[in-house]
């Protein structure tokens, strides 16, 4: 059980995060969520564990140092809260995942990682994830 987040599990290929944005890919933004709106698809090539994007959006946050923080403690939420699922639960998540911050205020990390959690739990359990927009 690892608690590191490698290079391998971060998205960076731009075609990939091209592909997540369209029109096709799947997103979750149910109200338990929140702040987290969530992009996923499946890949054609398996990997051990999904690829993640974490964005953050200029607009509500114009500050970098802001920005910064959220996408640190969204990492950092991910980071521990992922060997809970780690085993035959890993395998029901999908391949490419991109965690997209759509709160106004800037959350605590106790919350950013609660939210982590459910979104999780909600992959493995493979609960009625309906596309909202």
């Amino acid at each position: 059980m690892k608690f590191t987040f490698p290079k391998s599990e971060r998205l960076t290929q731009k075609k990939i995060i091209d592909s997540l944005f369209q029109k096709d890919s799947q997103i979750v933004s149910q109200r338990f969520f929140y702040p987290f709106r969530v992009l996923y698809r499946s890949s054609d090539v398996k990997s051990e564990s999904p690829q993640i994007l974490i964005s953050v959006p200029k607009r509500k946050f114009k500050k970098a140092v802001d920005r910064n923080l959220i996408k640190r403690r969204t990492r950092e939420a991910y980071r521990l809260t992922k060997p809970e699922f780690q085993g035959l639960a890993y395998n029901k998540l999908p391949d490419i995942m991109g965690f997209i911050y759509i709160g106004t205020d800037i959350e605590s990390f106790e919350l950013i990682q609660k939210k982590m959690h459910q979104i999780f739990t909600a992959f493995t359990k493979n609960e009625n994830l309906k596309n909202e927009v």
